[in-house]
C-alpha cells in the first residue's frame, strides 16, 4: 500500500498535468483524518457508558475512591431533582469524618454491595406480570374422542376399555378409586 502511494506520488510529480492516481492520496488522507476524529469519540462514548453503569450501581456500604483520591465508605445517597450526591465516611474508628460529594466525583468503586441477581429477578417478575396482563389465558380444549374406527381396530378379544384407551392415546389408563 505504501509502495503504491509512493509510486502514485512520484507519477504526479513527474507530469505537469498530474496523474490518474493522484486523487488516491487525497482520499487516503481524508479517510485517515476522519478516522482520527471518529475513533476517539466512539471509545469515549463506550467509557462513559461503563462509568454511568458504575455510578448507577453505587449503593450504601460501597467503598469508593474519589477522583481526588479520598477513599471511604458511602453512608448515604441523596437525589434532589437533577443533582445526585453521596456522603462519604473516611478515617479511623476514633476520628471518622463525613463529606458530601457529587456523584460524578466517583473515581472507582473498590468494594461493591451491588447484587445483579436481585435486580434481574425483579425485572423478570415485572416482565412476567406484564405478559400475563397482555396475554389472556388460553382456554383448554377438551380431548377429542377417538374415532369409532380406531376403537374397532384397537379392540381385540379380552381387552378392557382401559386397555383400548391406552392403545389409542398412548397414555396409562386411570385407576378406578374405590
Amino acid at each position: 500500500m505504501l509502495r503504491f502511494l509512493l509510486d502514485a506520488a512520484g507519477d504526479a510529480a513527474e507530469t505537469s498535468k498530474g496523474s490518474k492516481y493522484g486523487w488516491i492520496i487525497y482520499v487516503v488522507l481524508i479517510v485517515l483524518v476522519v478516522l482520527m476524529l471518529v475513533l476517539p469519540t466512539i471509545t469515549n462514548r463506550r467509557r462513559m457508558k461503563e462509568y454511568n453503569q458504575m455510578v448507577d450501581r453505587l449503593r450504601v456500604g460501597d467503598e469508593v475512591r474519589t477522583i481526588g483520591g479520598i477513599i471511604g465508605r458511602v453512608t448515604r445517597i441523596n437525589k434532589k431533582g437533577d443533582i445526585a450526591t453521596f456522603v462519604l465516611e473516611t478515617g479511623a474508628k476514633g476520628s471518622k469524618t463525613t463529606m458530601e460529594f457529587d456523584m460524578n466525583a466517583v473515581g472507582s468503586v473498590l468494594t461493591s454491595t451491588y447484587e445483579p441477581e436481585k435486580e434481574e429477578k425483579a425485572e423478570t417478575k415485572t416482565e412476567a406480570k406484564a405478559e400475563e396482563k397482555a396475554e389472556p389465558k388460553a382456554e383448554e380444549k377438551p380431548a377429542e374422542e377417538p374415532k369409532a374406527e380406531e376403537k374397532a381396530e384397537a379392540k381385540t378379544e379380552g381387552d378392557t376399555a382401559a386397555d383400548i384407551e391406552k392403545q389409542i392415546s398412548g397414555k396409562k389408563p386411570r385407576k378406578k378409586q374405590k
